[in-house]
């Protein structure tokens, strides 16, 4: 009968512990590489938001935006007296220049058909 040769148990556990070491080496290099991809992916939407801001379209943009608002909030504001006065069934200051117009307009007929009636008597 022939026997085996026995590794020591050492040799045994120094073999496993070596796998063990390989494996490990092996899925820190996989990690390392994920790593690495990640980052690159990361360095370049950094960069792409770099330059938006550097360009200061997202800013040109945004002042636009409120310049607009601004400019309609003040043409609202400056319509609202007239708006509420309106409804409330007051004249503005329009409707009493054209009201004087017409008044103006009105008395000097009124003149004029008096003279004319005063050269007819």
């Amino acid at each position: 009968m022939k026997t085996a040769t026995k590794k020591p148990v050492t040799a045994v556990a120094a073999q496993r512990l070596n796998e063990g070491l390989e494996a490990a080496k092996k899925q820190l290099a996989d990690v390392e590489k994920d790593i690495v991809t990640e980052a690159k992916k990361q360095r370049k939407s950094i960069e792409k938001v770099l330059t938006r801001v550097r360009s200061g379209n997202d800013l040109k943009q945004l002042e636009k935006r409120i310049a607009s608002t601004a400019t309609d909030l003040r043409k609202r504001v400056l319509l609202m007296p007239r708006e509420v006065l309106s409804a409330l069934g007051v004249a503005t200051s329009d409707d009493m220049t054209k009201l004087t117009k017409n008044l103006t307009k009105l008395s000097k007929r009124v003149d004029e058909l008096a003279k004319s009636r005063q050269t007819f008597s």
